[in-house]
């Protein structure tokens, strides 16, 4: 073996602990960008492979009446129309606990084994349904809290309550996980519907059309089309709904987290990339003069490099072959974790050749571009320059401001004077340690800002709402009586409507068409009357006023409405919207704000009744509860009133259920942001210890000298642990000032998916939390370095060279 190639095993052999140490944060990093980018590549795949595996209906148009299997045969037969299928659609409740009720939304489906639009995939039980029985989705069936084979009690607007069967669950990928909304899907045939006392006509019709499947614009124009074709055949059509067209309802928001996630996981390799050049730039400080030997009997400088450039490259290849498999593992828990928050069934974990090849690719080229400078720097040392180094950055010491700051620190225990003094020894050093530690803990804490930002939305959130629960019922009722019974129960203290009704922007043929999905929340808003005079709700505007009792043709949008249907509508600008298939011609006088609620229009009550022709009725209330009264209970015996009444109740909302439904939404990409910070920070304080290793190494002979002079073991372990320390809580003043922009972009990326506001500020919990981390992590892994020093004998120390 060559000389070249022997001295680069001895070198692994006597800095095998630095050495594991960069294959350790390689390895972390490189597993970090695998799970990132095998989950991005399976996601980006499965997503709509799953969405339009159902082959999704491009619009659905509610009818006046039953569509007739002749009018579908005719339909089929339109232009630029592939299929038509018929179908209906009822709004239930069902009976998840002892007087316990959650929405239910009843698919009827004339027959599911011909079923070729909105498809399911069958999981378990019985296909289909028997008459007397329904099929669940499996996200809802934990909801239900019972089993297959377990009859439910559910309660109709015509047929009131009865029991039905679940007879099995199914696969719907157009839906949001049940638990999310708070409400239950099933999937019944006609019969059955008709066994339970209800009556809906079959008046849902479902196509697919051909040319511009993927273009919104020209699926309208087919619709409004074929509406007008419809209403000369004697069927008018009162709504029309059409879905993004080929796009899951939360796709754009995954592809947008999970680009974030990966470039917050490239971030972490590239800090295993600095760790790398911290290492070897330590490794070649420490044999400056055996370079300087070999140069001097005739190594030219490129083979110097080439030396240390292959030994860079095999710590990459060996990070690759640890980091990877346990990336590709770790990427598959995501997969299923973001399957299981976007009701997903993932077909294929299956991975492009090319993924494997990227990987090894950055997994070799980040270290090898990082240490590339610090190890070209070493291989052009002059001899000369070589052997008067002594361990010091030049003019580290001698610049005047240096000196200006280090004299002002009073420090009486020589040993914490001579650590805060060799903090600055190594200035470039320094600053790669600091920016290793800074990266981290900058992601750490933007983790916590963000956790602490979206609970703070949710607390301004509840107290905005100045009302303790909130009913919809099945249809509407006299609403004297309404708020007489509710007001009546011991408890409530104050009751007031607050009637709803879907609505959509108003086009010039009256047809109403509404961009929304199967479940009716996705891209939707809603009409609300909203008592001018209210005190329910805070009022918060960001332009313009509140209703006014005289106010005859206004209208006030929240921001979620204003980011939905109203972008670039200003204050003054006549809106056209449609409700109940009536025009509306309104003025926009004000946009509130409103946190975690959905897209809505508020006009007053006399203005909604004569749009609905609901005068004297109501379908939704809001009531204040006195003071530590339970809610459950009290919202138990206002649905008891009311029923006995014979009014049905739909769903009861109240705080601890919107939290429920809206908690999924923003812990998992905290979660992940909290596994690459982790990942982050075992990079930066494996930095720290190779720094510290380092110095310690440099300093060999000055502390044998400072040994004879008489410093005890004891000044030395407190000099190194007090060096580590003082860089600790350098790094975390800047953690804390990165974590700012940083919690800034990412909040605003959140705010902009989701249409909601989410302004995260520094959270002093974490902020505190990264400052014990960090401080307990430096003393760690100082105590090596530390004690590593205070055992070197003044004889050992002199005799190294």
């Amino acid at each position: 073996m060559s000389p070249r190639w022997t001295k680069v095993l001895r070198d692994i052999q006597m800095a095998r602990g630095r050495l594991l140490m960069i294959i350790v944060a390689l390895a972390a990093s490189v597993a970090a960008v695998a799970t990132m980018l095998s989950a991005y590549t399976v996601l980006v795949r499965e997503v709509p492979r799953n969405y339009l595996g159902t082959n999704p209906a491009s619009a659905q148009l509610t009818l006046e009446r039953e569509v007739s299997d002749e009018l579908l045969k005719q339909v089929r037969s339109r232009p630029n129309i592939v299929a038509a299928e018929a179908a209906a659609t009822v709004l239930a409740r069902i009976e998840v606990g002892t007087n316990e009720w959650l929405p239910l939304m009843l698919f009827v489906i004339p027959n599911f084994d011909t079923l070729r639009i909105n498809t399911l995939h069958r999981e378990s039980g019985v296909w289909p349904p028997q008459t007397g029985a329904m099929l669940v989705e499996r996200s809802a069936l934990p909801l239900t809290r019972t089993s297959l084979g377990r009859p439910v009690n559910i309660e109709l607007r015509q047929g009131g309550r009865g029991s039905i069967l679940i007879a099995g669950t199914v696969h719907d990928p157009r839906l949001a996980p049940a638990w999310q909304e708070q409400s239950v899907y099933g999937y019944i045939t006609p019969p059955t519907l008709t066994r339970l006392g209800e009556t809906a006509p079959l008046n849902l019709l479902k196509i697919v059309v051909g040319e511009g499947a993927g273009d919104g614009k020209a699926i309208e124009f087919t619709v409004r089309e074929l509406a007008s074709w419809l209403a000369g055949k004697g069927y008018q059509v009162l709504e029309a709904r059409i879905p993004p067209p080929k796009l899951h309802p939360h796709q754009a928001q995954m592809n947008a987290v999970l680009v974030m996630l990966l470039i917050f996981s490239l971030l972490a390799l590239l800090l295993g990339a600095v760790l790398t050049a911290t290492v070897i730039g330590g490794l070649l400080a420490q044999q400056v003069r055996q370079i300087a030997i070999m140069k001097a009997i005739g190594a030219r400088a490129r083979q110097v490099a080439g030396l240390y450039l292959a030994l860079v490259c095999a710590l990459g290849i060996a990070a690759v072959a640890i980091g990877l498999p346990l990336g590709l593992a770790a990427g598959q828990g995501f997969i299923a974790l973001i399957a299981e928050l976007l009701n997903l069934r993932i077909d294929s974990l299956a991975l492009p050749w090319w993924l494997f090849a990227a990987t090894l690719l950055l997994g070799l080229a980040g270290p090898l571009v990082a240490a590339l400078a610090p190890i070209q720097l070493a291989a052009r040392r002059t001899v000369k320059d070589a052997i008067d180094d002594h361990g010091v950055s030049p003019g580290a010491l001698r610049s005047s401001w240096m000196i200006r700051v280090l004299a002002h620190i009073r420090v009486t225990d020589a040993a914490l004077k001579l650590a805060v003094r060799n903090v600055f020894r190594r200035r470039s050093r320094l600053v790669l340690t600091l920016s290793l530690l800074a990266g981290a803990g900058g992601m750490f804490v933007t983790c916590l800002n963000l956790k602490a930002a979206w609970e703070d939305t949710v607390t301004r959130a509840a107290h905005d709402r100045h009302f303790s629960l909130e009913l919809y019922l099945q249809q509407a009722a006299p609403l004297e009586r309404v708020v007489t019974l509710a007001a009546g129960v011991p408890g409530v203290r104050h009751v007031e409507p607050w009637d709803v009704a879907p609505a959509s922007i108003a086009s010039g043929d009256g047809l109403e068409i509404a961009h929304r999905y199967p479940d009716g929340t996705h891209a939707s808003f809603v009409l609300r009357a909203a008592p001018p005079e209210t005190e329910l709700i805070a009022h918060t505007m960001s332009e313009g006023r509140w209703l006014h009792a005289q106010d005859s043709d206004a209208v006030v949008i929240n921001t979620s409405a204003q980011a939905i249907a109203f972008r670039g509508v200003k204050l003054g600008d006549r809106v056209m919207l449609s409700v109940d298939r009536r025009m509306l011609n309104l003025r926009l006088v004000g946009v509130t704000r409103e946190l975690l609620i959905p897209g809505t229009a508020y006009i007053t009550p006399d203005v909604f009744a004569k749009a609905t022709r609901s005068a004297g009725l109501t379908n939704a209330v809001r009531i204040v509860l006195a003071d530590r009264e339970p809610v459950e209970a009290v919202s138990h015996s206002i649905v008891q009133a009311l029923e006995r009444e014979h009014i049905g109740v739909k769903v009861v909302v109240t705080d601890r259920r919107l939290a429920a439904a809206q908690a999924g939404h923003v812990y998992i990409l905290v979660f992940a942001l909290g596994f690459i910070a982790i990942v982050m920070a075992l990079v930066g304080l494996l930095g720290l210890a190779s720094s510290l290793g380092t110095a310690v190494i440099e300093r060999t002979r000055e502390f044998g000298t400072m040994r004879a002079m008489g410093m005890r073991s004891g000044d030395v372990i407190r000099s190194v642990l007090g060096e580590g320390v003082l860089i600790g809580l350098l790094s975390w003043i800047a953690a804390v000032i990165v974590s700012l922009p940083l919690s800034a972009w990412v909040g605003a990326v959140l705010a902009s998916i989701s249409a909601q506001e989410l302004s995260p500020q520094l959270s002093p919990f974490g902020a505190g939390l990264w400052l014990c981390v960090v401080l307990l992590g430096s003393m760690l892994v100082s105590s090596y370095p530390a004690k590593r020093a205070s055992q070197l004998t003044i004889k050992q120390t002199l005799s190294r060279t």
